[in-house]
């Protein structure tokens, strides 16, 4: 029906054609926002993506190399100077268990320099376990740290095996199993067992002849055994075939 006020009809056309074009553009501009906060988000995103990246590549790295002169040191000076700079990475990395393993790890080479001085190679036992326990509960879980712990109970007893020898078997025990049900594939729990029963006497089950089987299932389990990452723990192989080429 054809209204009786044209004029105000227009206006009132013009009215609302402004205010769309209004909202129309509000929403553009509301979208160029969204647009905007999001390309800042991807970008922020991205950056801190990188910056990650770049932050483990660069942990990597340096455990890369760590892990390298650890295992060509030799002296007593070397491995000590290895230890610390494990530990400046940990301190670096402080929600990394492997610094603080490898620390305590390579501790325990450098207890071994300094058997003539048991009281000094108690001592460096005395620091590998304080390492080993940051270790531990930072990976609670992880089957590594337990045979970590068995080797630092099998150092303990070399320090006095008269008086430590009954305390101390009971706990590596211990350990052993618990890294066998965390985790049943890592050959080195099996190296360590075996190390264990070979260095027992054989009225307490000990000898070459119960402990070459153990051996045999390590090898096994090395022979299969893949590591999680490049800096994760990977040793004990050659160890383990030298101990069975004494054996065969």
């Amino acid at each position: 029906m054809p209204s009786n006020h044209p004029i105000k009809d227009k206006l009132f056309s013009l009215f609302q054609y402004h205010f769309k074009c209004v909202i129309k553009s509000n929403q553009l501009h509301n979208l160029k926002i969204i647009i905007m906060k999001k390309s800042f988000l991807f970008v922020t995103l991205t950056f801190v993506a990188i910056h990650v990246y770049c932050s483990n590549d660069q942990y990597t790295v340096a455990m890369k190399s760590a892990i390298e002169t650890m295992f060509s040191s030799v002296t007593a000076d070397e491995y000590l100077q290895c230890a610390n700079n494990f530990e400046r990475i940990a301190f670096a990395e402080k929600d990394k268990w492997l610094p603080y393993y490898y620390a305590s790890y390579t501790y325990f080479l450098l207890s071994n320099t300094e058997q003539k001085d048991l009281e000094k190679m108690d001592l460096i036992l005395d620091k590998a376990r304080e390492l080993m326990d940051s270790a531990f509960s930072l990976a609670p879980d992880e089957s590594e740290t337990y045979v970590l712990q068995a080797m630092l109970y099998s150092l303990r007893i070399l320090v006095d095996p008269f008086a430590r020898g009954m305390e101390y078997m009971g706990k590596i025990s211990e350990s052993i199993n618990t890294a066998k049900e965390l985790d049943p594939e890592n050959p080195r729990i099996y190296f360590m067992e075996a190390i264990t029963v070979l260095n027992l006497p054989p009225e307490m089950g000990g000898g070459a002849e119960k402990a070459k089987p153990i051996f045999e299932l390590a090898e096994a389990k090395f022979n299969s055994f893949s590591p999680e990452s490049p800096i994760s723990p990977d040793w004990g192989k050659a160890a383990n075939e030298a101990e069975l080429l004494k054996l065969r």
